[in-house]
């Protein structure tokens, strides 16, 4: 079986499926199916990275190489961090501190590196944006859309409602000039992960009888509290994401026909005839994919 190689971008912070997105692709990666070759973190919040690193790290994955996004004020700070934070600073008890390297370098060294890479997008797209911006550097004589050409197979994105086209999802709201911008200029196919194949799926059940320490039940456990929820489940959006761009064939999802996608001013999803780019459509009952992913997720 062909490992898919993976590059996930991640705003871990403002909901917890995030982390359980990265539960999902860790434990695909011990059956052999995937290989996590970066993971970077788009917002400011650093606490986000610190728990990009703790999940990887209790999953065996502590060399895998982590970047941030290093300008400030985006999505910083409050609902961004209240269960980051306290899993970065369980980390630093047991750590020293660490230097991250900025999302677009990281990006740069994975692409470099690798070919065939498939990208998963679970938060905005600042990060894609600006790599696709980036210049030749020392990592790589290539510009960040040559990169992009020469190494990446697809991309999965988190994003866009494909059931309402009236609606603005939040991962393209929060930032709609990147989301715009990459979708007009990204130069291989993206599958879109739309809002409608999450909400109804609401996984994370195994999480409940995991060790105190799992930052991954620590996650989910304090969005739960957050929400003023005696619970540990969560609607299931990037997991969804992240299963579908490691099982591309999987009995659950299926892909539009390909489209022109992008998004309007107001970040509403907007299609077109004559494109590279599709959207997964569910192919299965409710029950069946939260009975998929709650295997993974734990």
């Amino acid at each position: 079986m062909e490992k898919i190689k993976i590059v996930l971008d991640t705003d871990m912070g403002s909901d917890c499926d995030d982390a359980g997105a990265l539960a999902v692709l860790h434990n695909l990666a011990k059956i052999g199916e995937a290989e996590v070759l970066a993971a970077v973190h788009c917002c400011s919040e650093i606490s986000g990275a610190y728990a990009v690193k703790s999940i990887n790290q209790w999953y065996g994955g502590q060399d895998i190489p982590v970047g941030r996004y290093d300008k400030k004020k985006f999505l910083e700070g409050g609902k961004y961090s209240k269960y980051t934070k306290p899993i970065m600073e369980k980390y630093l008890q047991t750590h020293a501190e660490l230097k991250f390297e900025s999302a677009t370098r990281v990006l740069r060294k994975a692409l470099s590196e690798n070919d065939d890479v498939t990208i998963v997008v679970i938060g905005m797209q600042n990060n894609i944006a600006e790599l696709l911006k980036s210049e030749a550097d020392d990592i790589s004589m290539y510009s960040g859309l040559e990169l992009v050409e020469k190494s990446v197979k697809k991309m999965y994105v988190m994003g866009g409602n494909f059931a309402d086209l009236t609606c603005a999802e939040y991962n393209i709201k929060c930032d709609i000039e990147s989301a715009r911008f990459v979708s007009e200029n990204f130069p291989r196919p993206i599958v879109y992960c739309g809002f409608e194949t999450g909400c109804n799926i609401v996984t994370g059940k195994q999480l409940k009888d995991a060790d105190e320490n799992h930052p991954v039940r620590l996650a989910y456990y304090l969005h739960g509290k957050h929400l003023d929820k005696n619970q540990m489940l969560r609607f299931s959006w990037d997991p969804i994401t992240v299963y579908c761009a490691v099982r591309q064939n999987n009995p659950f999802y299926k892909e539009s026909k390909k489209l022109k996608i992008g998004f309007n001013k107001n970040g509403c999803v907007r299609l077109g005839e004559g494109g590279k780019d599709c959207y997964i459509i569910q192919n299965a009952k409710d029950a069946e994919i939260t009975n998929e992913i709650d295997r993974f997720l734990k």
